[in-house]
């Protein structure tokens, strides 16, 4: 019976040992599912532990793991409100509010992302990623001095900044200037191979009327993204202008099959197409796309490093 006693002790002891790391070694368990892409067991993992510690002040830090986890599993509400309780908790967590503000440009809540990465740029002096995100959907409002300020900013914490270069040669484009963002885009396309710069660059050589060189460069932009359908959209535009009609006809309608908006592929259906002006927002979607996740933990004791999750 005595024996029976002890044993018992120290079963119970090593149980209470185990629930005791439970919280503790969650991150390693998380980073793993992640890496497998097994979202619904990095969910439960990280469920399991909010339910056992509710008040853990590191509970933020889970909640905004649940938020990408949910994110990556097209669940796009439950990741906002977890975004939102993890903001709670530490409303000034920048990396968070990057977040949540990348989650709110893909729900098309276009305002509250505006108002996020005005945020980060009041807490973080440095940050250039909120200044251009910013500055883009400045551009969509049609705020030009509000986004030329931001990439102005933006290009003063980093000359070499990629983005905010991109960003004045949208605003150049918006403002028909587009001699002056043809050369941008060349600057940024010999130091990156994306597709949205050979089409920001292709949109350009339209307007110049150097049809060649937009068509090069739409081939260019189809290597890299052979089912988007902008870039079929963008054929149509080209087809349209060199009196293909059928042509831009029939790019207009494999964009929609690519789910295109019918409405913007309609008026290459026509004989004599209506003039269209570019969509701003758009240009901001389009370069949100390739932002990685920051899917956080803390950097010492038990929550690990920090990682990046990429929705693909």
């Amino acid at each position: 019976m005595k024996r029976f006693i002890v044993a018992l002790i120290l079963c119970l002891s090593g149980c209470g040992l185990l629930l005791a790391q439970t919280y503790e070694n969650y991150a390693d368990s998380v980073d793993r599912y992640t890496e497998e892409r097994n979202w619904g067991r990095a969910e439960e993992m990280l469920k399991r532990a909010l339910e056992k510690e509710p008040a853990n002040p590191n509970n933020y830090l889970l909640l905004s793991n649940l938020g990408t986890v949910h994110r990556n599993m097209g669940r796009l509400a439950d990741a906002l409100k977890d975004y939102d309780n993890a903001l709670s908790i530490t409303p000034n967590a920048v990396a968070i509010l990057h977040n949540r503000a990348a989650l709110l440009l893909e729900m098309d809540s276009t305002e509250r992302a505006y108002s996020d990465y005005a945020r980060i740029k009041a807490l973080d002096k440095k940050d250039v990623d909120s200044r251009y995100y910013h500055g883009m959907i400045a551009l969509g409002y049609g705020l030009f001095d509000i986004a030329e300020g931001d990439f102005k900013e933006a290009l003063s914490i980093d000359k070499n900044s990629l983005d905010a270069k991109r960003g004045f040669a949208v605003l150049y484009k918006v403002k028909n200037d587009y001699e002056s963002a043809e050369r941008l885009y060349t600057e940024i396309i010999e130091k990156e191979d994306r597709q949205s710069n050979y089409m920001g660059r292709a949109e350009c050589y339209l307007e110049l009327g150097k049809f060649t060189e937009a068509e090069a460069d739409i081939q260019e932009a189809q290597k890299l993204a052979p089912s988007d359908p902008d870039i079929y959209l963008l054929k149509a535009k080209l087809a349209e202008m060199q009196y293909r009609y059928d042509d831009a006809a029939g790019f207009a309608e494999e964009a929609v099959k690519l789910g295109a908006d019918p409405a913007l592929a309609a008026p290459f259906r026509r004989k004599k197409p209506e003039l269209r002006t570019p969509s701003l927002l758009a240009d901001v979607i389009m370069s949100h796309t390739d932002t990685a996740l920051q899917f956080q933990t803390k950097s010492n004791g038990a929550m690990g490093g920090t990682h990046n999750l990429v929705i693909i």
